[in-house]
């Protein structure tokens, strides 16, 4: 597959992410990561990240009004919330704020693709990507949840469902709650690599710390685990594959590029960008740019990046 074939699936048919696709120049290919809360007013700088804020609902609109000028593909909505319990209740409410926040940023601009992450581990007083019964992992009751989660998203707007919490089974789980009404709208697989470049996302949506996974990450020395998850999810029925943190992955980005026709989306998370917005005398944001391009050389089609505004 060469870097201008247009691959097969939802995401490729999905009227929203065709023109990112087949687009050749870098800024039409990106999607901005925001984290929007009902407890924040207009913004709030999230202390401890760098440049990382909390945003309202119409903060969220104006954002994607500037992401629609500046001829960005889309953005990709978190949820942070200071209401949590053990079941991650909130996450799959029809009002909680996500829903929401997809519902009026369709409503404004509705050409801008719209991404949401998929997962428990904001919205849980233990901060796992699973749920636990009697203290063991409820496998099936975080694959229902999830479910419930993906259909309200679904719902509100999606255009994309990235299901973060590397749980096994998710994909599939989340194909048979969309299938009917929902069943042309993409779910992602997602590889994310054990590393140090993913701390400050968990700061930003306010997931409570946790000192070991109950899930765990893939091995960053073992590419054929990547490999056989990725497999086992597009045989689920997965329409892409994102792959994070991007900066350290580039030979998995490339690798899955050409084992696949699934479009790949390189995912530049909050750590990465906090490098290249630190104060220096380097040119940061060159850097940065530099750096997404490298992605699309290593073939990803899509690219996640907090910097995505402000090169």
């Amino acid at each position: 597959m060469t870097q201008g074939t247009l691959s097969r699936g939802r995401l490729a048919e999905h009227p929203v992410w065709r023109a990112a696709l087949e687009a050749a120049e870098l800024t039409r290919r990106l999607v901005l990561p925001i984290v929007v809360s009902d407890a924040v007013e207009d913004r709030e700088a999230v202390e401890g990240t760098g440049a990382l804020e909390r945003i309202s609902i119409t903060e969220a609109v104006r954002e994607a009004r500037s992401a629609a000028a500046a001829g960005i593909a889309g953005l990709l909505v978190y949820g942070a919330t200071e209401r949590r319990d053990e079941t991650a209740l909130l996450a799959s409410q029809r009002d909680h704020v996500v829903a929401r926040a997809v519902r009026a940023l369709k409503d404004a601009v509705p050409d801008l693709a719209v991404a949401t992450d998929v997962c428990v581990c904001a919205y849980t007083t233990h901060g796992q990507c699973v749920l636990f019964h009697e203290g063991a992992a409820d496998i099936d009751g975080t694959l229902a949840r999830l479910e419930e989660i993906s259909v309200v998203h679904a719902e509100a707007g999606a255009d994309l469902l990235i299901p973060s919490g590397m749980l096994d089974g998710t994909v599939a789980a989340l194909r048979a709650a969309l299938a009917g009404e929902h069943d042309v709208l993409p779910v992602a697989a997602v590889v994310q690599v054990e590393s140090g470049l993913d701390g400050l996302h968990r700061i930003a949506v306010g997931a409570t710390g946790i000192s070991e996974r109950a899930v765990p990450l893939i091995d960053p020395s073992d590419r054929g685990a990547a490999q056989a998850r990725v497999e086992r999810d597009l045989a689920a029925g997965a329409d892409a594959v994102v792959v994070k943190p991007a900066l350290t992955t580039l030979d998995l980005v490339a690798a899955l590029a050409a084992s696949t026709d699934a479009p790949v989306i390189a995912h530049h998370t909050a750590d990465e960008h906090a490098l290249f917005t630190a104060e220096s005398d380097a040119d940061g944001r060159g850097a940065e740019r530099e750096t997404l391009a490298a992605s699309l050389r290593a073939g990803a089609r899509i690219l996640i990046s907090y910097g995505a505004l402000t090169i």
